[in-house]
């Protein structure tokens, strides 16, 4: 049995992760500072689900003090996903960005040098591409020219664990996220806002006239992908990689909108408003790296995953 620690559990994708590794028996150390930034209601959700299995072991706890837990069991490797998320709020207050996702990612790669432990998977994001304007984007673009704090957090992400890699060899993969969708999804995330607003009869604001295109990734193969990343490179001794993780498939979002229009059976009250200079007009990744590591590709159609979103949220909303 392998134990596994997982900073952000109460998160999206950490929970999403947890109760992946869960179900193959692993045990798993979440840890988890519960923070507002989003309804902490939902992050208290999917840790109450998590612990109702017993190999479960929470810790709420800032990472920035992780080196403070006293956690008796063997850790095999990290799964570093705690960090502040979004863009825009990037921009209204950066230092809480620099805090967690900088200095917290110091914290929980320092953590790993003092405990001997040799391998951390850890989430950077697609917005560290910036607005290069190359698409689809590849690794091997140099992200140098961020638009958001949130972006300049993520590269410094990047930077913190090669460093750790070449002076104290601790593996590491970076996971370069491509606007990830699903159930038990963040409530400011745009799909979720989309659905719940027609739900509701509430105004949907579309930046850039609605001619941004984003590349959404469904939960469910973002957590195939990573497990696969780790049994791959479980037994290695020697690794540092940087992968995109994304759909492969853009859509613009005034496409969006009416997608979910038809599968609501409702219209949707939009309001059109201007760019805005921290967004991208386009997002699409290119996965052969990770394709290539792990054999596999995992696609999930939008039209299947909104589906599934849909019915979720509807229940969500009720609860």
């Amino acid at each position: 049995m392998k134990s596994i620690m997982i900073t952000g559990s109460a998160g999206f994708i950490g929970f999403h992760l947890a109760n992946f590794f869960l179900n193959k028996n692993y045990i798993v150390i979440g840890i988890d500072n519960l923070s507002n930034s989003y309804d902490v209601k939902i992050k208290k959700q999917r840790i109450s689900i998590l612990k109702k299995n017993k190999n479960f072991f929470f810790y709420k706890k800032d990472i920035n003090d992780v080196n403070k837990l006293n956690i008796k069991k063997r850790i095999d490797c990290i799964i570093h996903l705690a960090a502040e998320a979004g863009v825009r709020k990037s921009l209204k207050n950066p230092y809480l960005y620099i805090d967690q996702n900088i200095s917290g990612t110091i914290s929980v790669f320092d953590y790993a040098r003092l405990k001997k432990i040799k391998k951390i998977y850890y989430a950077s994001s697609s917005s560290v591409y910036g607005d290069k304007n190359i698409y689809p984007s590849k690794e091997i673009i140099i992200p140098n020219q961020p638009i958001s704090i949130y972006g300049i957090t993520k590269i410094a992400t990047e930077n913190i664990a090669y460093y750790y890699y070449k002076i104290f060899s601790i593996n590491s993969i970076g996971f370069r996220f491509f606007t990830v969708y699903g159930t038990f999804g963040r409530p400011d995330m745009s799909i979720f806002i989309f659905i719940k607003s027609i739900l509701q009869n509430n105004t949907i604001y579309l930046n850039n006239y609605g001619k941004n295109f984003r590349d959404y990734t469904y939960v469910a193969d973002v957590v195939k992908f990573i497990n696969d990343s780790i049994n791959k490179t479980y037994k290695k001794k020697d690794f540092f990689k940087i992968l995109n993780i994304g759909g492969e498939f853009n859509i613009k979002l005034t496409a969006l909108v009416k997608l979910i229009e038809k599968k609501l059976k409702k219209k949707a009250k939009i309001q059109y408003k201007p760019k805005i200079s921290l967004d991208p007009v386009n997002s699409l990744a290119n996965t052969q790296k990770i394709k290539n590591l792990t054999g596999k590709s995992y696609k999930t159609g939008l039209s299947k995953g909104l589906d599934i979103t849909i019915e979720w949220i509807k229940n969500y909303l009720k609860s």
